[in-house]
Parts: C-alpha cells; sequence; structure tokens
C-alpha cells in the first residue's frame, strides 16, 4: 500500500487527471455532495454504507486534487515563504514611494506677497525631487557675455543625490575667451562630491558631510541681512544641497524682493512648461543696483515662480531701456519622480583624477575660525569693512599708493584672534571693470593664531629667492612653484604678514611696502 500511495500522484497524473481542469464548476458539485442523501437500492444489505463511501471518496478526491495543484505549482513551503516576503517587500517600497512621492499638483489659489516669499525661501519644504534643464545668459559693462546650459537631477527622499551638467557656450565677442566653450558636471551623494573637466578628462571627488533640517526661515529676518553680506551668510537661509540647479535661489529673493514697495504681483496664475506660476515684476532699487559692480545698470526684472514648490522656474533681468541683460530660460521641470541610486554616481572610465599636489591637511582647530566680517566687488561695502579693520586690529597695514585699490576685504577672528584679508587691485586701468588682471593677496594675524589651510595663501612654495627689510618688517620670499608669481611672508613683534601676487613684480611690491601705513 505504501508504494501504491508514493506513486499515486504520478499515476493520476498520466491516467484520470491528466486532462482534469478543477473549475468553480466541479468545486460546486463536490460541496453539493455533502448535502445529498445516498440513494440506496430496494435491497439494503450495509444501512450507512453508502453514505460513509461517499464521504471517504469525497475527502480522498479533494486531498489528492489539493496535493496535485501545489506540487504542480510547485510552491512549497520554502517557496510560499520566499514569494510572502517578496510581495511584503514589495507593497512596503511601493507604500514608501508614494509617501515620499507625493503626487504633482498645481496651485490655482490667490497668493500674497508673504505667502510667496515664504515659499521662496522655503522652497526645500515643497518638492522632494525635481529636474530639468535651462539656459542662462549674462552681459557685462566690456561687451562680453556668459551663456549656459544646464541639465540637473535633484533627489532628497529615501535617494540622496542629484547631478548638474553645465554647457558653457563661447563668447563671441571676447577673444580671449575659449573658442570651444566648456563642459563640466557634477555629482554629488550622501557622502562624496565628483567634478568632472569634460575638456581635460578630469575629474576631482571630495567627501563631504550633509547638513541637518533647518527651521523655517522668515522673510524680515532674511530681509535684515546686509546686502553685502548676502553671499556669505549661508547659515541665515535654509539648507540645501551642493549642486541644485535653479531650485533654491535664496540670495536672489533676498536681493531683489527685500523692498516690497517696489514690486508687484503681476499675475496670479500663468502655465509655465506644465506648471501654474505667479509672476512677480518690480523696479530695483537704488542699493540693490550697488551690487551690480560687474554688470551694466539693472533698472527692472520679472520673476516666474511655480506655486506649488516655491521654484523659480524663469527670471529677466531689464537695463534702463528695457533690454534683456540677464536671464534665466527653462525648457523643462519635472517634480516628484522617483529616482535611483546609480542616477547620482558618474562613471569615470574615461577620466583621470586630479590631485592637489601637496595640498595641506585642514586643521581641526579651523572649526573655530568665525567670520567677523566680509564684502567683495562692491566699493562701499568693502570701504566699511576696511574702516572695522583699522578701529579693531591695532597691527593692520595697509597699502598708501594711488596705483592700489581695495577690492575684498574681511575679517576673521580664532578664539578672539583677529586676523584681517585684503585683496588689493594694483595699476588697474579705468576702463576695466572686475578686479582687474594685477592683484595683491594680503593677510595679517598674530603668529600663535590658526589661519585657514585653504586659498591664494596656500599654493606649493618654491626656492627662497630673496629676504629685506622695510618699514621694520623683515620679509622673506619665496617662489610659487608653476607659476611666475611670489609668496612674501614678513613677521614683526609677533605678527605675520602675507602677500601673494598675481602679475605683479617684486620690485612693484617692494615700492608698495616702503609706503605702508600703519592703522592709528
Amino acid at each position: 500500500m505504501t508504494d501504491i500511495l508514493k506513486n499515486l500522484k504520478e499515476d493520476m497524473n498520466d491516467t484520470i487527471l491528466k486532462e482534469l481542469d478543477f473549475n468553480e464548476k466541479n468545486k460546486a458539485a463536490v460541496r453539493k455532495s455533502f448535502g445529498n442523501k445516498y440513494v440506496q437500492s430496494k435491497k439494503r444489505c450495509f444501512p450507512h454504507m453508502g453514505l460513509v463511501l461517499s464521504v471517504c471518496f469525497t475527502i480522498f478526491f479533494i486531498g489528492s486534487i489539493s496535493y496535485f495543484v501545489l506540487n504542480s505549482l510547485g510552491l512549497n513551503e520554502q517557496e510560499n515563504l520566499a514569494v510572502n516576503e517578496k510581495l511584503e517587500e514589495t507593497n512596503e517600497k511601493e507604500k514608501f514611494s508614494i509617501i515620499a512621492q507625493p503626487e504633482p499638483k498645481e496651485n490655482f489659489e490667490d497668493m500674497s506677497k508673504e505667502d510667496i516669499l515664504t515659499r521662496l525661501l522655503n522652497s526645500v519644504d515643497y518638492f522632494e525631487t525635481a529636474a530639468g534643464t535651462f539656459e542662462t545668459f549674462d552681459s557685462y559693462y566690456d561687451g562680453s557675455i556668459s551663456k549656459t546650459k544646464i541639465e540637473y537631477k535633484y533627489s532628497n527622499n529615501n535617494v540622496i543625490g542629484g547631478y548638474e551638467k553645465v554647457n558653457g557656450y563661447p563668447d563671441e565677442n571676447n577673444p580671449n575667451s575659449n573658442s570651444e566653450g566648456y563642459e563640466n558636471e557634477r555629482y554629488y551623494n550622501n557622502s562624496t562630491i565628483w567634478m568632472l573637466d569634460l575638456n581635460r578628462n578630469e575629474y576631482v571627488s571630495q567627501n563631504y558631510e550633509l547638513g541637518g533640517k533647518k527651521d523655517k526661515v522668515i522673510p524680515n529676518d532674511v530681509f535684515q541681512i546686509d546686502l553685502y553680506k548676502i553671499y556669505d551668510s549661508a547659515e541665515k537661509f535654509r539648507e540645501r544641497p551642493p549642486v541644485s540647479g535653479n531650485l533654491f535661489y535664496y540670495e536672489f529673493v533676498a536681493k531683489y524682493l527685500r523692498y516690497e514697495d517696489q514690486w508687484e504681483i503681476e499675475k496670479q496664475n500663468e502655465e509655465l512648461l506644465g506648471h501654474n506660476t505667479i509672476v512677480i515684476y518690480g523696479h530695483i532699487d537704488e542699493s540693490i543696483k550697488e551690487t551690480n559692480y560687474v554688470q551694466p545698470a539693472e533698472n527692472s526684472f520679472r520673476i516666474w515662480v511655480d506655486k506649488d514648490t516655491g521654484i523659480i522656474m524663469k527670471n529677466e533681468i531689464y537695463n534702463n531701456t528695457g533690454d534683456v541683460i540677464s536671464y534665466l530660460h527653462p525648457s523643462s521641470l519635472v517634480i516628484n519622480k522617483v529616482y535611483e541610486e546609480e542616477e547620482f554616481l558618474p562613471i569615470l572610465d574615461k577620466y583621470k583624477e586630479r590631485h592637489i599636489p601637496n595640498f595641506p591637511v585642514n586643521d581641526e582647530r579651523e572649526n573655530d575660525i568665525e567670520v567677523i566680517e566680509h564684502a567683495d566687488a562692491i566699493p562701499s561695502s568693502v570701504q566699511k569693512v576696511m574702516e572695522i579693520q583699522r578701529e579693531t586690529i591695532p597691527y593692520f597695514y595697509e597699502f598708501n599708493d594711488t596705483k592700489v585699490t581695495t577690492f575684498s576685504a574681511s575679517i576673521e577672528e580664532y578664539k578672539g584672534q583677529k586676523q584681517a584679508y585684503v585683496v588689493y587691485s594694483y595699476d588697474k586701468p579705468n576702463t576695466e571693470q572686475g578686479s582687474g588682471s594685477k592683484l595683491l593677496y594680503t593677510r595679517i594675524y598674530p603668529r600663535d593664531s590658526v589661519v585657514r589651510t585653504t586659498g591664494d595663501f596656500n599654493s606649493e612654495l618654491g626656492e627662497e629667492i630673496e629676504n629685506f627689510t622695510l618699514n621694520e618688517i623683515k620679509w622673506s620670499v619665496f617662489e610659487i612653484n608653476g607659476t611666475p608669481d611670489i609668496h612674501l611672508k614678513g613677521d614683526k613683534d609677533g605678527i605675520i604678514y602675507e602677500i601673494v601676487t598675481q602679475e605683479v613684480s617684486l620690485q612693484e611690491v617692494k615700492e608698495l611696502l616702503a609706503k605702508l601705513i600703519r592703522s592709528s
């Protein structure tokens, strides 16, 4: 009997169950059999025997069919468990994706100035992922222009990462520009940033740490930031990734929309690339115009803001004749699409890693260095910082020569010890805008202070070529490897003075050092 039951499945598969289709009709017939009385013949040899046989056959029949079906599908206990786990994993992933990826919607409700400012300065709260392309254009006093096309992706949910691919067009008006343009790409995930130079087939990578979520920003608090400090006040704005395309233009908002009486909501609802936008038009305050040191005079602006996310989709800056002198024009924007981690990893097969030779390792004590004041490019703002340097740093020296003009100035502090930084333009023609091509980078600090190990003062030094004394300061002069420039280090009464040149000769520097003046 054991041998017969052992081969029962195979025998039934090859005979009576070969063509069996156990459908709902068959199941109904079996269920019905449990309720029917057994019809006996007129001569009953064993009362109830028919009923017993019927029940036994039915149980045997159902058991055989179940065994056949389960084995045919191959669903043993272990396989059932694996399938169930897979289904649970899939359902959980779909559930998480739905939660992390809100369905894109369009906002058609009227928004006040306060509403739109709050959304612009806190746009990171209103979407999880974004992807798009746009073009930028800027024109300058000297007739040169810059034009770029940018493609980007950004994800800030269960997948953290993004990229930005920049294609810079050549400037036909500037014979000194790159005639072929340039291409570079930047990628990041939750721990690494990669910067690729497609023209040179090189890349640089570095580790970084994601910052935490910040509190909601209040517009009035942001507008209290001095104009000349906007781009040096990251701590006053919401968090953002290292690569973000046009998604988080916090400084742009803080600059152009700070004076609410100078702008108005031109349209509450205007369609742009399938998104509903609010259109803002305004005039630029005189105090803002001063900050445009390298562009033609800005007079007015227009901004298109996606009402749902707070993303500045499009903007244009006009001069006093209505010409567009700067713009950001989009060609696509997709919100809250799901992306995979692999999309934010660069393919480096064709690229060579570039290392900065002898680049110093940052001192952990640098975390205690604080930026107190900073101004760049804006003459009046730079002079304000210079005045503070003169008043608060008794060992501060500055050049006293008509050939030099200040381009930037800052004050840093390490545990109560102040450090002065000034960048001077040297012998700059009146027709030349910006910093000019000839520069002097200077800094002054106590010898036992800790200074930053990045920037222009940390080039790879060559041999010492000369030493001398001027204004009681002992100077040593070093070559900067790979360049014709020099690095001077001075020492007086425990105070260190450093100068790094750009296209300025040692003889010209000596003439300036002879006219140094000390703060009173």
